[in-house]
């Protein structure tokens, strides 16, 4: 009776898990230096990228990552500079897909230390700096003002 019941138990966790792996974002790899080791992540959904890893020197940590909508718009981009293995810029997109602020650790301590915010993705409308590197800006120059 037992092996019945656990028998069941397994076909029915069968039946709960397949819809869920069907719909689950498949990775795909690439080797873009063809050193046998992959340096390029992608999760798809639908035949779009949500979201994509690389290692852009091969040292086998990733130093660049970046996140897109459903509809295929960049939504976040992160980079390692200087290739020490933390994310030291941040890029911010609004809905369209226009990049709206840059974050960056100029000082490569793990935190933010200058803030930039852009119109039209090229245009500064205003930066903050933290010069002493406590979390709070010293220096805001604002253009819109």
């Amino acid at each position: 009776m037992k092996s019945i019941i656990f028998f069941i138990a397994i076909i029915i966790i069968i039946i709960l898990a397949v819809p869920a792996f069907a719909e689950s974002p498949a990775i795909y790899t690439a080797d873009s230096n063809a050193d046998g080791k992959p340096d390029q992540w992608y999760d798809m959904e639908n035949n779009e990228i949500r979201h994509m890893e690389m290692d852009r020197n091969f040292d086998g940590k990733v130093d660049y990552l970046a996140d897109y909508s459903k509809d295929g718009k960049l939504k976040r981009e992160e980079m390692d500079y200087n290739y020490d293995g933390r994310m030291d810029d941040f890029y911010f997109y609004d809905d369209e897909g226009v990049l709206v602020r840059e974050e960056i650790d100029s000082n490569f301590d793990g935190k933010t230390d200058i803030w930039i915010y852009l119109y039209k993705g090229i245009y500064i409308k205003k930066y903050e700096k933290d010069t002493d590197f406590d979390g709070k800006p010293d220096v805001i120059k604002d253009y819109e003002k």
